[in-house]
């Protein structure tokens, strides 16, 4: 069959390949390989480079597809599936399908044509869920990387690891310069034969500058960091103080001893508390900054904190859900100064059960800004010189104990898991590079405090599910049973047993912790149970908090950084004016959004503390440190050092002394030959031999 078209690609080609309308009409019918068209078009070797490049450009302008084993066929959008791609560090990816379902399969290859995030249609390849890209809907906009020019142009690696793609630059800005951490708009996406460009549309550092991590991360997790001139308006527009025409409809309780307790580097307040004890046994107050009052729906600086979902907190910097003038200012619960609160007005019993709750819109007045430090030394040492200090609260400070002491009990009763681990806190200079890495104290003033909380918690989803109001839960979900039979495996080996079958509850889980301690292995206990719970999340069904032993959960406490305590608090207030709301699908999104977004902020923060301790460790390359096997894999042993707090791997290369079989079930590897075994939770030796800050990695190997 000749080619209709042949005149007009003579013009173009002192050898004439075939049209892209006589290709198509060959494989309309039966898809074709490449080599099955060189033959049916009989091409002459000097032909077959061009006609190799009209195919990839029909494929770009999506006339053709090809897929895997190089078969060419006319493209369709028949069968396309939408998702978001997610990419793996090793290479490969996934697609996360938009109407659910199991996650589809892209080679490297593929992964070569879109980004970690990138949205995309992809058609299915066969049973094993492979899918090849079609189309790239949306594309990844901005990218964080590092520049790098040299003899072979100028590129930047992305700061993500997840994205292989090398960004070649098109276009700079003023002051650019090589080992610079640079913002890259995307241009153009990359393909098979070419790499994505781009330009640079901000500098944000040399490699090493003090804070170029944290914005790094912050573009990185895509954060926002900066509120928009509406918003600002709008919270510039906002009183100082609380005004005359504010306390009207409200309850005045500025003569209670509210007192905030909370870190000493805190700077916003958004909780106090006031216990008593009553005939039933106590009541408690707890009294929660009204940020609904200031900040209504539908107004730019809603738009903006719902957008951010919370606060995001750096080891040495805060991204705050709320402009300073709201959270740190006008919300902020300081010391001897009126504020606009909720308040959640609870009865307990002797026991601590819950017996009665209530809400009100108050007026209240902070009587003292206690730091955790200062209430727990009070409460040791009843000659501290801080109780005479705090004289005008310290009855308040003796009863929030004695109601702590009631709590506990509760807690124990309901069976709630204490995992009492230990975190760490990170210690500064004046240039803010890491002084140090330490032991964050928790003691009997940050209990008291978090089963404060808890209680009004607890109330404020008891009351909104009474009305009925349109809500989101804080739920966790109980493990699945597969998690559970391998968690009980490991247990089974070390002579521990799991109450309740198939489905334990809380309380069983809470039994096999106490009977795990003294033992020393109860630290491998505590991690292998952390493992075997689910992510909590938000959502507006009810499926009770398994962690917390609690059958009804919601937030309402931190309104100031969590946005869904603001909509709890808005909850309320509609409740309390009749004004109720139908339950609506827009709660649901909402939800994901800020589970979402939730995650984002502890990834970002993981991240930059990552780097802050790789910096920490870079000048300690040779050094030898005791640690703790804090993972183990086929590839190798997690090793937290014990005085430090860092993370490192020891590959299994480097245990040289053996050929080392990797056991999921015990958690170690096992030496094929000698049988030693290297176990989680089993103390270690190890040498720092490299640090990858770029990768956030640091290797260690074992000594001796």
């Amino acid at each position: 069959m000749s080619d209709p078209h042949y005149h007009r690609e003579a013009e173009k080609y002192e050898s004439p390949i075939p049209s892209r309308e006589h290709i198509l009409s060959f494989i309309q019918e039966k898809p074709k390989s490449k080599r099955q068209l060189f033959e049916v078009l009989s091409l002459e070797d000097d032909q077959k480079k061009a006609f190799e490049r009209r195919l990839r450009a029909m494929v770009r302008d999506k006339q053709l597809s090809c897929n895997k084993s190089g078969v060419y066929r006319p493209f369709s959008n028949r069968g396309l599936i939408s998702g978001t791609v997610i990419a793996n560090p090793k290479g490969f990816g996934f697609v996360s399908l938009d109407k659910g379902g199991k996650d589809l399969r892209l080679s490297s290859q593929q992964m070569k044509l879109a980004f970690h995030g990138d949205k995309v249609k992809v058609r299915l390849l066969n049973r094993k869920l492979d899918a090849e890209i079609v189309e790239v809907t949306e594309t990844v906009n901005t990218l964080v990387g590092r520049l790098h020019i040299d003899q072979k142009g100028s590129y930047v690696v992305v700061d993500d690891k997840r994205i292989k793609h090398q960004i070649d630059i098109v276009e700079f800005l003023e002051g650019c310069s090589d080992n610079q951490v640079v913002v890259v708009e995307v241009l153009t996406s990359p393909t098979l034969e070419k790499n994505a460009t781009g330009r640079i549309t901000s500098i944000l550092g040399n490699y090493l500058d003090e804070g170029v991590e944290v914005d790094s991360a912050i573009h990185r997790h895509q954060i926002p960091s900066t509120f928009g001139d509406e918003a600002l308006k709008e919270s510039a527009k906002l009183p100082t103080k609380v005004l005359p025409k504010d306390k009207e409809n409200r309850i005045d309780i500025t003569n209670l001893e509210l007192v905030t307790i909370d870190g000493e580097d805190s700077r916003d307040f958004d909780d106090a508390v006031y216990a008593i004890p009553s005939k039933k046994g106590w009541k408690l107050i707890v009294a929660i900054a009204d940020v609904s009052h200031y900040v209504k729906e539908d107004t730019e600086l809603d738009t903006e904190s719902l957008e951010r979902g919370n606060s995001v907190y750096f080891p040495h910097r805060v991204v705050p859900m709320l402009p300073e003038v709201i959270s740190n200012g006008l919300c902020s619960l300081n010391p001897e100064v009126e504020r606009l609160c909720m308040a959640c007005e609870m009865e307990i019993d002797s026991v601590g059960s819950l017996l009665e709750y209530k809400f009100y819109p108050a007026v209240m007045l902070s009587h003292a800004r206690l730091t955790y430090t200062e209430v727990n030394e009070m409460l040791e040492n009843k000659k501290s010189p801080l109780r005479k200090k705090y004289s005008n609260v310290q009855e308040n400070v003796d009863f929030l104990y004695g109601l702590y002491q009631t709590l506990r009990i509760s807690r124990q009763k309901r069976g709630v898991m204490d995992f009492d681990r230990i975190e760490s806190q990170i210690l500064f200079d004046d240039k803010g590079k890491i002084e140090n890495i330490i032991a964050r104290k928790r003691n009997d003033a940050h209990k008291l405090i978090e089963e404060c909380m808890l209680m009004a918690n607890q109330a404020a989803a008891k009351y909104l599910q009474r009305e009925n109001e349109d809500f989101l839960y804080r739920v966790h979900p109980k493990p699945t049973s597969e998690k559970v039979e391998v968690t009980r495996q490991f247990l089974n080996a070390i002579d521990l047993r799991l109450e309740g079958g198939l489905e334990p509850d809380s309380s069983d889980f809470a039994k096999l912790l106490k009977n795990a301690i003294g033992r020393e292995d109860e630290n491998i206990i505590k991690t292998v149970v952390l493992r075997t719970m689910k992510q909590a999340t938000y959502t507006p069904k009810n499926e009770g908090h398994f962690g917390l032993a609690f059958e009804d959960y919601t937030h309402f406490t931190s309104p100031i950084r969590r946005y869904p305590d603001l909509l709890v608090h808005r909850a309320i207030k509609r409740s309390l004016l009749n004004n109720h709301r139908e339950q609506s699908n827009r709660m649901v999104e909402m939800g994901a959004h800020l589970s979402m977004t939730e995650r984002r902020a502890d990834d970002a923060s993981r991240d930059v503390e990552q780097w802050l301790k790789c910096e920490y460790m870079r000048d300690k390359v040779g050094e030898s440190f005791s640690g703790v096997i804090s993972g183990v894999a086929g590839f190798g042993l997690f090793v937290e050092l014990t005085d430090i707090f860092v993370e490192g791997l020891v590959s299994v290369r480097d245990l040289k002394e053996d050929y080392f079989i990797f056991d999921d079930v015990h958690h170690q590897l096992k030496g094929q030959r000698g049988g030693r075994i290297y176990r989680l939770g089993d103390t270690i030796k190890v040498k720092v031999v490299s640090v990858n800050l770029d990768d956030r990695k640091i290797e260690f190997v074992p000594v001796n």
